[in-house]
């Protein structure tokens, strides 16, 4: 990769995006978005950048990877640095519910940057759910994040924007492992209890519904299931993913046939049913926030 191309791509990719409006800001209804890191020069390009000195990557204690999620089709990693990217993006993907990859490429096969990027997420997770995806351009020195769900409302443009300037500065220096990691932190923007993937909350009803799960083992899903996959298996699915074996409530809401389901390896408090079948009423009538927040609360007890 070009070192000063990569210098000149981060700098004004800061300028650029901190100058939009954030992902918060987009109506509800937006699904998907990727954000593109490439333009001409410009001096002013590094005045948007926050000159603090950067913290630590990652500082979490991560176990083995027992997947993949990083694909070092340009062969820039080292073993050792694979294996720390590879075992942070299965964090996420557990932690916080996110399809997470690297992609790292020497040819777009003709593709733009965005295009490749898409094309590898609806590849390696059919489209959907909330992801973060990062690929590392080397054939047009265009690095590109690509984002969806809670990743794409939860992720600040300026909060990328000083990312990206900083993970260039690794990457320049070809410390790609640093870089990589930086970048894929982003994902710990997103709320670590109620997982977004359809965009069906407010910013304010999703901030609510995190603050009523916080401290507690409850987590909440929210998607439209055009699976043909009954909700009970999509949610059971999801429970594995995130407790690990460990003991928790995952509350689904399906929007698709407005319907909630619940699912733990321990008991359901007692009278769940009545609050279920209220919850549905309330779903029904396209008021999901109260809908989720009744079944919350009765799990808190």
């Amino acid at each position: 990769m070009n070192k000063i191309s990569v210098i000149f791509i981060a700098s004004l990719s800061a300028l650029s995006l901190m100058a939009g409006c954030s992902d918060k800001d987009k109506p509800k209804e937006t699904k998907e978005e990727s954000i593109s890191v490439t333009e001409s020069v410009t001096e002013a390009a590094t005045s948007a950048i926050t000159t603090e000195a950067p913290t630590e990557a990652v500082v979490h204690d991560i176990e083995k990877a027992e997947g993949t999620y990083v694909y070092d089709y340009a062969d820039i990693l080292t073993d050792e640095a694979f294996e720390e990217c590879n075992n942070y993006a299965e964090w996420l993907y557990e932690k916080y519910l996110i399809n997470t990859a690297v992609v790292t490429t020497d040819s777009l096969d003709g593709l733009t940057p965005e295009q490749y990027a898409e094309n590898a997420y609806i590849e390696l997770y059919g489209g959907r759910g909330s992801g973060l995806l990062l690929l590392i351009n080397n054939d047009t020195n265009e690095d590109f994040i690509y984002k969806r769900g809670s990743c794409l409302t939860s992720i600040s443009q300026e909060a990328q924007s000083n990312e990206m300037y900083w993970a260039t500065q690794d990457i320049v220096a070809g410390d790609y492992k640093s870089g990589i990691l930086r970048l894929m932190k982003l994902g710990e923007e997103c709320p670590k209890h109620v997982f977004d993937n359809g965009g069906i909350f407010t910013v304010e009803e999703l901030a609510s519904l995190e603050k009523l799960c916080e401290g507690t083992e409850i987590s909440v899903l929210a998607t439209s299931n055009g699976t043909g996959t009954p909700n009970e298996e999509v949610c059971r699915s999801y429970y594995d993913r995130h407790y690990q074996g460990g003991n928790g409530f995952m509350v689904m809401l399906d929007t698709a046939s407005d319907t909630l389901t619940a699912v733990s390896d321990g008991a359901l408090p007692a009278g769940f049913e009545t609050k279920i079948n209220e919850a549905n009423e309330l779903a029904a009538a396209k008021n999901y926030s109260s809908a989720v927040s009744g079944l919350v609360n009765a799990l808190k007890g």
